[in-house]
């Protein structure tokens, strides 16, 4: 079915996003070790890293908070065509 392909193809973009997203994570994980390694304890960057971590991670979780409830949503309606 040609509609079938085309899940399987919107699946496999989705999947290839996934993979990229775990790849800036890492990137963004080396910069943090490379931060801790080159800074030690310097307080005013200690702030800064605290500030960018709770804003990012907080926007990160609420996107796959949503993310997450629409694949579940989406295999909820594609069960129910079974």
């Amino acid at each position: 079915m040609r509609s079938v392909q085309n899940l399987l193809s919107e699946l496999a973009y989705v999947s290839r996003s996934i993979e990229y997203l775990g790849d800036v994570l890492s990137d963004v994980e080396a910069v943090a070790e490379r931060l801790g390694r080159r800074h030690g304890d310097d307080p005013l960057l200690e702030g800064m890293v605290e500030h960018e971590t709770n804003v990012w991670a907080a926007a990160m979780k609420y996107q796959l908070d949503a993310s997450t409830r629409t694949a579940e949503a989406w295999r909820s309606q594609m069960e129910a065509l079974e």
